[in-house]
């Protein structure tokens, strides 16, 4: 950082601005008691204001500061300053505050302050450790090298593996090592959170230069559609997106969030946690508080894209009111020279002889002499088929019931944000062979919530009409979405 990116820092940081702040107190400890110790993501209007007015009566009673205005021009206020968000979801009329980027980064500098037990350097040298080397392990290309380095892991991992029948015991961590991890885990998660109102900024941010581009002038109609058709796959093709639809994906995989939840619970249950894991539960809802937050910036990306859409909208009813006026214009003027028409006998004059143009002047196609087709029918030696196997066949003739599988989908969607099509096929197995995956994928096309994402590709395993007969099918992620 330079001289010049300092100073700007220094007088426009609404991070810094919040710091020198007469109100900080009041403001920090108020957001943090709201939105970080309870891990919550958003707050109505109703409720935050409620409980500010509860905080600054008790603010009052121990402290001799006076807040003589009300919680909502409080909370205007820290909206101006950019300490806040304040939005609409979902089309209710009660909006929802979140913590701006700004508000999250003094919030993170303020924890960090606090003194800690301890600082584990061994474990965040292996931890850098460890990233150095899945970085230089996946950016090989060739061949022989990836090879070696995967024998290289597995012969570790094999003479790991004698030793302990060799000898009959297992190296474990020790109290400090166990506190050391566990303490660095929670850090990384209360990062991870932090980081959320960052790339949900990233993404408003990639929005705008959207709108920006759009509303230049001399923009062709045709590129602002494009634009704006496309705006959630550049979303997700973005660097941000990638990343963040890459967790996304994994945290919806349902295998995933099961071993996550049995790798907390297995750490929680530890005998050399248990002076820890009272005062640090932010673990214990990581899964929770990662789902509510990831949720939230889907859907503020799918509002973002909406507003996209409104924009062009509202510029074709631009274009439509001033073609209106334009006919209008002329209208008007047709009606005062109606009483004086021009003297003049030419009053139009093209330049040029004219170029007439006639489709009967326009010569025929040569014709040419073609093969007739000849095909080759032979009636002899048919099989012979009865009238009873041609009534078995129309009898096992059948009707798929999309309504009943939307039934399913909307079932299992109560209980979660989202589910695959190979998730879908585990919990109601195929009983209609191929015909039903069919139906299933009609469904995901016929609806925006749903998706079908080419860039992931699924195995599914599923039974035919015949019981003894299966298939493995091989097709992009459906995911049917709330």
């Amino acid at each position: 950082m330079d001289y010049q990116r300092i100073k700007h820092e220094l007088e426009n940081s609404p991070s810094l601005k919040l710091l020198r702040s007469r109100n900080a107190h009041l403001i920090l400890s108020f957001l943090h008691r709201q939105f970080k110790t309870t891990q919550r993501v958003s707050i109505t209007q109703s409720e935050i204001e409620s409980k500010l007015g509860d905080y600054l009566e008790f603010i009052q009673e121990i402290d001799t500061d006076t807040y003589p205005r009300s919680p909502s021009e409080y909370l205007n206020e820290w909206c101006e300053g950019q300490l806040l968000r304040k939005t609409f979801e979902n089309g209710s009329d009660d909006p929802v505050f979140t913590l701006t980027p700004a508000t999250e980064k003094v919030i993170g500098w303020l924890e960090d302050l606090e003194r800690r037990e301890f600082v584990g350097t061994e474990s965040r040298f292996l931890q850098i450790f460890s990233l150095l080397k899945d970085i230089r392990d996946n950016s090989t290309t060739d061949v022989e090298t990836r090879i070696a380095q995967l024998e290289r892991d597995r012969d570790r991992i094999q003479q790991e593996i004698d030793n302990i029948r060799q000898t009959g015991t297992v190296d474990c961590y020790n109290q400090t090592q166990f506190q050391e991890w566990f303490l660095l885990a929670n850090e990384v998660a209360r990062q991870l959170m932090a980081d959320f109102s960052e790339v949900e900024q990233n993404f408003r941010t990639l929005t705008r230069a959207v709108q920006e581009a759009q509303l230049q002038l001399h923009t062709r109609k045709g590129s602002v559609i494009g634009r704006v058709l496309d705006v959630d796959q550049e979303l997700k093709e973005s660097d941000q997106g990638r990343s963040f639809y890459a967790f996304w994906n994994f945290l919806m995989s349902e295998t995933m969030r099961q071993e996550l939840k049995s790798l907390i619970q297995t750490v929680y249950n530890l005998e050399e946690l248990r002076p820890l894991s009272q005062e640090y539960t932010l673990l214990r809802r990581i899964e929770r508080s990662l789902i509510d937050s990831g949720e939230h910036i889907v859907q503020s990306n799918h509002r973002l894209a909406e507003k996209l859409r409104q924009m062009l909208d509202e510029r074709n009813l631009i274009e439509n009111r001033r073609v209106a006026e334009l006919i209008t214009e002329v209208q008007r003027i047709a009606l005062q020279v109606t009483n004086q028409p021009p003297l003049d006998e030419d009053f139009l004059v093209l330049e040029g002889e004219p170029n007439v143009n006639l489709v009967m002047a326009r010569p025929l196609h040569p014709l040419e002499t073609s093969e007739t087709p000849i095909s080759t029918i032979d009636f002899n030696n048919l099989p012979e088929v009865s009238l009873d196997e041609e009534m078995a066949d129309l009898y096992h003739q059948f009707y798929v019931d999309e309504a009943a599988l939307a039934q399913r989908i909307a079932q299992v969607l109560e209980r979660r944000v989202e589910v695959t099509l190979a998730e879908l096929v585990q919990m109601y197995p195929v009983e209609q062979g191929l015909s039903e995956i069919v139906a299933y994928v009609a469904i995901a096309t016929k609806s925006e919530r749903h998706r079908i994402d080419h860039s992931i590709i699924e195995y599914i395993l599923i039974t035919g009409l015949e019981p003894d007969k299966r298939f493995h099918l091989t097709l992009p992620q459906v995911v049917f979405r709330r």
